[in-house]
């Protein structure tokens, strides 16, 4: 996006400075100046596409069934897990970019975040340390709603489960302890 912005604006400058009438040496000082600035924006091309695609393919989400983990960064990694037991608020935010692309964030917080940004960074992007956000993605709706899904089972599992008899618990771990020292020797 910043490399759009840099074109229209050399483009536009040189178009400007073209109107204006000024010596010779100066119209060829302006236009030598917005040819370097149009050269330097398109020698960058490559190293911003390069740097695009490493977040791309080292950012990655798991939501499993008690948790969320998202881990990005090329330089430095952060990595965030986030327990469905702390999870309080939900967020799908989309500029008007993302969009038309068909792109949103999900903003995941979690108890505890008092909304003050962490020292010596942010994370996830959010700049609060009890806050995760799915950068960019195509299914926020759908991750959403598995997490909602998930929050509900696990809100609803507790004090109403049927109670767990442990010596029928402690049996079938003696029988699947057998059957892998059998598979092992």
């Amino acid at each position: 996006m910043t490399r759009l912005v840099g074109f229209t604006g050399a483009f536009i400058g040189i178009g400007f400075m073209m109107g204006i009438r000024m010596p010779a040496w100066a119209s060829a000082l302006v236009l030598a100046a917005e040819l370097f600035v149009v050269g330097g924006l398109i020698l960058a091309l490559p190293f911003s596409y390069m740097l695009q695609r490493l977040n791309y393919e080292l950012r990655w989400y798991i939501v499993t069934d008690r948790s969320l983990r998202i881990r990005s960064g090329i330089w430095s990694v952060e990595e965030i897990t986030m327990t469905f037991a702390n999870i309080q608020d939900l967020r799908i935010r989309a500029g008007p970019l993302q969009g038309w692309l068909g792109l949103a964030d999900l903003e995941v917080s979690s108890a505890g975040g008092g909304g003050g940004a962490r020292p010596g960074g942010k994370h996830g992007g959010t700049g609060n340390s009890h806050a995760a956000r799915f950068a960019g993605v195509d299914n926020a709706q759908e991750i959403r709603d598995l997490i909602v899904e998930r929050l509900r089972r696990y809100r609803d599992a507790g004090l109403g489960d049927a109670p767990v008899d442990i010596a029928s618990a402690a049996a079938e771990l003696l029988a699947e302890a057998r059957a892998l020292r059998g598979a092992v020797s």
